[in-house]
């Protein structure tokens, strides 16, 4: 009878230590919650958007109470505030963009190091979506 009791109390240690170990969540980007951008019709409201929300929108980087010497603030919707951001986006022209001269490094890079960065398929993304016209859809 002890013995059954004692089994019976381990496979409870064990259920509740495997319970607790699945729904510890990754802090970490879940590779699977990562925005892919297609090669061309970028949209801005699936693709864009949604990665400055995700990515850079942070209190601590460009959200509304961020203290950035930039003042962008990327919180959703960011749209006005990429295009109202002097040589920021350039509609039809990627490669004059600073947004593109800062993710790719030739500028301050963006996000600084210490920050996860943009995938390569991110940053080609956002320069399609500059090259088809910034547009807001």
């Amino acid at each position: 009878m002890i013995r059954l009791l004692l089994f019976f109390l381990f496979l409870c240690f064990i259920l509740l230590l495997s319970s607790g170990l699945i729904s510890c969540k990754d802090t970490q980007t879940n590779p699977s919650s990562e925005i892919v951008f297609p090669n061309d019709s970028v949209s801005f409201t699936k693709h864009v958007g949604p990665l400055f929300q995700q990515k850079c929108a942070s209190s601590s980087c460009h959200g509304g109470g961020a203290q950035n010497t930039s003042g962008l603030n990327l919180e959703y919707p960011s749209y006005n505030s990429l295009l109202n951001h002097t040589g920021l986006v350039i509609p039809g022209d990627a490669n004059h963009s600073t947004l593109v001269q800062h993710l790719e490094g030739s500028l301050s890079p963006m996000p600084p190091p210490k920050f996860p960065q943009l995938t390569q398929n991110q940053i080609n993304g956002i320069k399609t979506w500059i090259n088809e016209g910034a547009q807001f859809n």
